[in-house]
């Protein structure tokens, strides 16, 4: 049997390539387990059902940060309390993880305890009931900063909420307890919107500008805006003419059809048409609201309410407007958005809501703007329109209360962590399978494997003893012909220098003969056999120096281990190169008189230190990448570390340090060599 008929048997008996493998494994497990099939048909639901959901968005919503408070102590009783005016009926609560972009990316659960509790209150702080006990946060396997959602069975009455956390994340030398928003619902209504928030026992974090009491409780998240996606949308706002300044009023207003009432004014930001430009877009930073009967009252009618604000990003605003009425409301932006000197000032929203009880009176209102350019179109399709003002649609999908945004997302968890349960579940099955036919392959490879083992045993010992004896005769030619033949160019290129003189021509054939004989003596060398048979790798590289530094002062050096250490042939064919290179370099480059070449071995590392009194590297030319550059990458292929230093007329010093695998040694005999100069 020859070795191509050996090669077949074994690419026969353990065919397929690693994905092939795989999928056989797959469809042995899918033949004897129906487990599988059943599997495949809920992912494949679940995967319907989280069309339309809302997603989690990557990127930068902008707005406020949250609110965070430092501790020194990784457990204890970290409580956060919001209050708000009166007992009132709670049925849902919502805890939205903070954000913050860090070295490592961006982390969207910062501060999230790994274990906490939620309590609603009385007046007195008392505890009215225990909402929730959440332990092992950190270890969801999809929660990724998805929010807290806890639905009460019944509603209960309470004055307040306390999150008390037990077991917290460090950040560099304190504990963080954060959330970015604290949503207390009763019905309709948000109880936690501009509650008071207090944390006792807690510090208020280092950058108020981000992270501060209020902002946790201002309606402003991370996850974007509050949309189901569903249906074709093609209109995503509406955007004013650039202005050259700031303060260069425009205004949006709504005809209602008919005088209505209404208590309060939503206004939705636009998404920014560009990734460069930063979340909540052309977002007025002071704007004033006028309401009347009559469109030409509006100019001579005091508003009902003002706001100056910062940049609410990518979140709703809403303004308590009391109880008013009228047909006519007009959004006068007394300040537009303009984040830099040279880009205009614009005014864009996607959405203007007018909400009177649960009822949106505005949805479906007539727009008009002295300042709109008509229909822009936007990326994907899309369009800038008055008409998407009142559409009841954001840029994304369709608004939606919060409430029902906040249970959607959380919709989406239970979704992808089953499907994550699941597809765990699938690969365990799978790989139960997979071990039960490695044991059948193991079994019957064994048995192959024996017979191929025993059948070409002899063929590859008298395989190994023709490959040594080839390496012999080679080495043998090598040494005898090649070797010969250049010590002759050598000796006849020192009789000519000695009767016409020294010339560059001779002694360039001089150093390239010294430098190729160094390098047949290194090929014969690495063809030669391990053992007593072969010098020992720090004698064969004293013998190069001799060889090539023949005309310099030079010393060679070694410790005892260094002596008898011995390194692979690769690591050996590398060594000589780099060392010849090295050596080549002070032959050409470094007009030096004197080298030295001390080699050490200790704790697991062979350390090669060449120096030279030579004319050193100028300082302009040790600052390039490509200075050392063949040295460098033979210090690569050894994953060895390669340094130097040199000054210009202070000579160079090369070091090299090469980490050992396995220290192999050589019998003491052999390897107690000469620390030998010239």
């Amino acid at each position: 049997m020859n070795r191509a008929m050996l090669r077949a048997a074994v690419a026969l008996l353990f065919s397929g390539s690693v994905a092939g493998a795989a999928e056989w494994e797959e469809d042995l497990a899918r033949k004897f387990s129906g487990r599988l099939s059943e599997i495949d048909g809920e992912l494949s639901r679940i995967d319907g059902d989280l069309v339309g959901l809302p997603t989690l968005p990557l990127d930068d919503q902008g707005g406020t940060g949250g609110f965070a408070s430092l501790h020194r102590e990784e457990r204890g009783e970290f409580p956060i309390e919001i209050r708000w005016e009166a007992m009132s009926m709670v049925d849902f609560i919502a805890l939205v993880p903070a954000r913050r972009y860090e070295i490592e990316g961006l982390n969207r659960q910062y501060g999230m305890p790994d274990e906490f509790r939620v309590e609603l209150i009385d007046g007195d702080g008392g505890v009215v009931t225990v909402v929730a006990e959440v332990v092992k946060a950190w270890k969801h396997p999809v929660r990724a900063g998805h929010p807290f959602v806890f639905r009460l069975e019944q509603p209960v009455e309470a004055a307040g909420m306390r999150v008390v956390a037990r077991r917290l994340r460090k950040d560099a030398d304190r504990f963080v307890h954060a959330w970015s928003e604290v949503f207390v619902f009763g019905g309709e209504d948000d109880l936690a919107s501009g509650a008071e928030v207090t944390h006792p026992g807690g510090q208020n974090s280092s950058a108020p500008w981000q992270w501060s009491p209020p902002y946790l409780v201002d309606g402003q998240t991370p996850l974007g805006l509050p949309e189901r996606f569903g249906g074709e949308h093609r209109n995503i706002g509406w955007l004013s003419r650039g202005r050259e300044k700031a303060d260069e009023l425009t205004w949006l207003e709504l005809d209602l059809g008919a005088s209505r009432s209404f208590e309060r004014l939503r206004l939705i930001p636009a998404r920014r048409p560009t990734s460069d430009l930063p979340s909540g877009f052309g977002f007025p930073q002071a704007f004033q609201v006028k309401v009347a009967d009559r469109r030409d009252a509006l100019d001579s009618t005091d508003p009902v309410a003002e706001r100056a604000m910062r940049n609410p990003g990518h979140n709703p605003v809403s303004l308590p407007l009391g109880e008013v009425s009228g047909r006519f409301v007009r959004i006068e932006a007394t300040r537009l958005w303009k984040p830099f000197e040279s880009y205009p000032a614009f005014l864009a929203l996607s959405e203007v809501e007018l909400w009177d009880g649960n009822e949106n009176v505005a949805l479906g209102a007539r727009v008009r703007s002295p300042d709109g350019m008509g229909n822009v179109i936007a990326s994907g399709a899309r369009f800038w329109s008055t008409v998407s003002l009142c559409d009841g649609f954001g840029p994304d999908g369709r608004l939606v209360p919060v409430q029902e945004w906040l249970g959607a997302i959380d919709q989406r968890l239970d979704l992808e962590t089953r499907r994550h349960d699941l597809r765990r579940e699938a690969a365990d099955i799978v790989g139960d399978w997979r071990r039960a036919g490695l044991w059948g392959l193991g079994l019957l490879g064994g048995v192959g494997a024996l017979a191929l083992v025993i059948l070409p045993l002899r063929y590859r010992v008298r395989e190994r003893q023709q490959l040594r004896k080839v390496r012999e005769r080679i080495a043998g030619d090598l040494h005898d012909e090649v070797g010969s033949n250049l010590g002759s160019i050598q000796m006849f290129a020192d009789l000519a220098e000695g009767r016409t003189g020294p010339s560059k021509e001779l002694s360039r054939i001089q150093r390239i003969a010294a430098e190729t004989v160094s390098a047949v003596r290194d090929i014969v060398w690495l063809l030669r056999p391990h053992g007593g048979a072969r010098i020992a790798t720090a004698e064969h590289l004293r013998e190069t120096a001799s060889i090539m530094l023949e005309r310099l002062e030079w010393k060679f050096s070694a410790n005892e281990s260094a002596w008898q250490t011995e390194l692979s042939d690769e690591a050996n064919r590398h060594l000589f190169l780099y060392f010849r290179e090295a050596l080549h370099n002070i032959l050409r480059h470094a007009d030096a008189r004197r080298v030295t070449i001390h080699l050490e071995e200790a704790d697991g590392v062979i350390a090669l230190r060449i120096t030279d009194d030579g004319s050193g590297i100028p300082a302009a030319k040790r600052e390039r990448p490509s200075t050392l550059r063949a040295l460098r990458q033979r210090a690569e292929a050894l994953r060895a570390e390669f340094g130097f230093k040199s000054e210009e007329g202070g000579g160079t010093v090369l070091h090299l340090a090469i980490p050992l695998k396995k220290g192999k040694r050589r019998d003491a005999g052999i390897a107690s060599g000469p620390q030998k100069g010239a």
